[in-house]
């Protein structure tokens, strides 16, 4: 079944930027993802006491990180690490698209939505360890509350890149990122927005509020850190908490042509639905997470017989990735067992808000480039997850139509529909050379 046509502008993808445990930047993520590296890696907490018993962590820990040398050093230090790498993530997106020219003067119409699960938990935990160090409240930074906001990297975006279009913080838990997405191409498919600079940030694993509620639920995993994180495995044990930012430009089809720009994929369609089961376990049928996969689909005009690869949510957790290759199982039937899956999680962790932001970046890098991304840590899949698992290094793989999951805590389901159209400019070798103005 093919794409319908719609009077509806088409979503392309036309900028992409990475800033997590795999890498500061898309190309040296997407290097390490396709060879199976892991950037998940032992870590201490400035937080706690040497012999605290969580002074010793494991995480997909952010490293070698330098926040933009034109930021002000007092305001850097200032923001959420998250905040840092998303106006890292962006800036890398918006040169890949074409766009970084702040002075261009057609922002009128271009928007940012950014996802965050836990925004300003690691500043809000500065904040606390200050006053109750002794410093009294007086001490506690001005502006922190400003900080803590789900817009304050949204407000930065804006400021940095004169986005004067639609303006959202996403709070979705897991699915921020991916829920960001939809939200962003509904913009432009609406007709409110010519363009959407649109991903997640996370930090929140530095906080000890938030990295030990995860370790007391039983979800997180603390043991040797290549290993942790298992996604679909015989004896997985959980996720591992994870840190970072993906940002994507989305702009109109017609625009994104007309100005010459590489067009990585189109999101297709998008589906945001809630589960209504449990306030952390998913459904165990995976009836709900395969509904958002069915509409999503609907959304985009396609059958499930077009899909041809997916990227899946898949943090490790026992239940929920046997909910998910349910769902999946549901959607796809029988051809299952040949549409190639992979969860990154395996290698870079869980970055909650901005984990769906991340996988879909790499994602649809690994699409422009002809592969799917693979888990590792499968040497022994789950007989109840038995799907076409692509294991340890990217696998070959033309993809036209991939899936991405991103499910959270609460409930909530959010399915993406990404393709790729044979009349899309593709350039492999060369990016077509950008021009200096958004000339809406």
């Amino acid at each position: 079944m093919g794409v319908q046509e719609s009077s509806s502008p088409q979503v392309a993808i036309t900028g992409l930027g990475v800033v997590c445990p795999l890498g500061n930047s898309l190309p040296a993520a997407l290097e390490r993802a396709r060879a199976g590296a892991s950037g998940i890696r032992a870590y201490t907490s400035p937080w706690l006491a040497p012999d605290h018993p969580q002074h010793h962590r494991v995480g997909g820990t952010v490293v070698d990180f330098e926040p933009d040398p034109h930021l002000e050093p007092r305001f850097a230090a200032r923001q959420e690490p998250g905040v840092l790498y998303a106006l890292a993530a962006a800036a890398e997106a918006m040169a890949d698209a074409g766009l970084a020219d702040a002075t261009a003067d057609a922002r009128d119409r271009f928007g940012c939505v950014v996802g965050a699960g836990l925004a300003g938990a690691e500043l809000w935990h500065r904040a606390l360890a200050t006053a109750f160090a002794g410093d009294g409240a007086d001490a506690i930074p001005r502006l922190t509350a400003i900080g803590i906001t789900g817009t304050a990297v949204t407000g930065l975006l804006a400021l940095q890149h004169q986005l004067r279009g639609p303006s959202w913080g996403v709070a979705n838990a897991c699915a921020s990122g991916t829920s960001a997405i939809a939200l962003a191409a509904d913009q432009i498919r609406l007709g409110r927005a010519d363009a959407m600079l649109v991903g997640g940030c996370e930090s929140s694993m530095r906080s000890v509020a938030a990295y030990a509620s995860f370790v007391a639920s039983g979800m997180h995993v603390t043991r040797e850190p290549h290993a942790a994180c298992a996604p679909f495995a015989r004896g997985r044990r959980g996720f591992v908490l994870a840190e970072g930012a993906g940002m994507l430009v989305l702009e109109r089809l017609d625009r994104a042509r007309a100005r010459g720009a590489h067009v990585y994929a189109l999101v297709a369609g998008a589906a945001v639905v809630n589960d209504a089961y449990h306030v952390i376990n998913p459904e165990p049928t995976g009836q709900a997470w395969a509904r958002a996969m069915r509409l999503a689909l609907a959304d985009a005009g396609l059958g499930a017989d077009a899909v041809d690869a997916i990227s899946a949510h898949g943090t490790g957790t026992p239940q929920g990735d046997v909910a998910e290759a349910r769902a999946i199982t549901a959607v796809l039937g029988a051809r299952a067992a040949a549409v190639p899956v992979s969860a990154t999680k395996s290698m870079h962790g869980h970055a909650f808000g901005a984990a769906g932001a991340i996988e879909t970046a790499l994602a649809v890098a690994a699409m422009d480039a002809g592969v799917v991304l693979p888990t590792i840590n499968l040497a022994e899949p789950d007989p109840a997850c038995a799907l076409d698992h692509v294991v340890d290094r990217a696998r070959p793989h033309a993809a036209r139509v991939l899936i991405k999951n991103g499910f959270g805590a609460g409930g909530v389901a959010t399915s993406l529909v990404l393709t790729r159209r044979a009349d899309a400019p593709r350039v492999a070798a060369q990016r077509a050379a950008p021009r200096d103005e958004f000339a809406f």
